[in-house]
């Protein structure tokens, strides 16, 4: 049977939701373990709001909320503890004095930079043993799996072949 025949390729794809299944749950444990390691308290939910924050400073929760898609209440009060640990900023927008912009602090930034080099040291450690033309493979079928998740208008549908 070549890799194109439905059986094989029906055991591929399985293969594939498996795994991703399985680096997703594995990744919520040991990032919540990270997040609250890095700052007690803090959990995966205020870790990617200080990510989306800097990729997206000077923004309002609702936006914030909107691009993680979180409740807006619990957005709110992930916002709020953030705020309490000195971790994100509020000032008032210039074009809506109702409205509030969410930006990191210098403290927000550094736990997020942290994060992000204990995330970086992981990943080091986790592909050791891949030389450099298996992590460029690996990183190319990422970026071609990303895209072709985006370019689906409403995930939500069903999409059959």
């Amino acid at each position: 049977m070549t890799r194109t025949e439905p059986s094989n390729r029906d055991a591929y794809l399985a293969e594939i939701e498996d795994g991703f299944r399985s680096i997703i749950r594995w990744s919520r444990r040991h990032s919540s373990q990270l997040a609250h390691d890095l700052y007690q308290g803090l959990d995966l939910t205020a870790l990617t709001i200080l990510s989306a924050l800097d990729d997206h400073p000077q923004s309002r929760l609702t936006h914030v909320a909107e691009w993680l898609k979180l409740d807006l209440s619990n957005a709110s009060r992930q916002a709020s503890l953030l705020e309490a640990a000195e971790l994100i900023e509020r000032t008032t927008d210039p074009h809506d004095r109702r409205s509030a912009l969410l930006s990191l602090s210098p403290q927000g930034k550094e736990v997020l930079a942290r994060a992000r080099r204990d995330s970086t040291s992981f990943m080091h450690f986790v592909y050791r043993d891949w030389d450099t033309t298996e992590l460029a493979q690996f990183a190319s079928m990422i970026t071609r799996t990303i895209e072709a998740i985006e370019e689906i208008p409403n995930p939500l549908e069903r999409h059959r072949t």
